[in-house]
């Protein structure tokens, strides 16, 4: 995590789905991490490797399906894509800041120690719907215009 803060974030059906459960017999405190290229020892690093692969898979498909070349993208566009989506989705705006892990400031952050995790629970659930009616291009919700 970035800044070496400890950040619970819950994992979803739709996330456990796409990556599988993690095995039972992992000593979470000696493999914390299930995004690891170090067998959960270490997290994982060198986004920038994988976004080029991906950016040349996402390209390839775009060109089968003879659609323009994506614009150029970041990483954290996508932070910002689920920020916008939790909001449409319903979640409310200090639980979707916590999921991201933004620094809640003053009073509130200080003293403030829950962790939120069901409330996190709901709002990711709700982006997954959201991506999944998305994905569907199930465009008669109106949650997705």
């Amino acid at each position: 995590m970035k800044g070496k803060i400890d950040h619970a974030v819950p994992m979803t059906p739709a996330v456990t789905a796409l990556i599988g459960d993690r095995p039972q017999d992992n000593d979470v405190s000696a493999r914390p991490f299930i995004f690891s290229a170090a067998d959960g020892e270490r997290p994982f690093l060198g986004f920038s490797k994988v976004k080029a692969v991906l950016d040349k898979h996402i390209a390839k498909l775009r060109e089968q399906d003879g659609r323009e070349p994506m614009p150029a993208w970041v990483l954290h566009d996508l932070r910002r894509t689920a920020k916008t989506l939790m909001q449409r989705a319903g979640a409310r705006p200090d639980i979707s800041e916590r999921v991201l892990a933004h620094v809640i400031p003053g009073v509130e952050g200080v003293y403030d120690r829950y962790g939120y995790l069901p409330e996190k629970r709901d709002a990711l659930d709700r982006l997954a719907a959201i991506v999944d009616r998305i994905l569907k291009r199930d465009r008669s919700s109106s949650d997705c215009r």
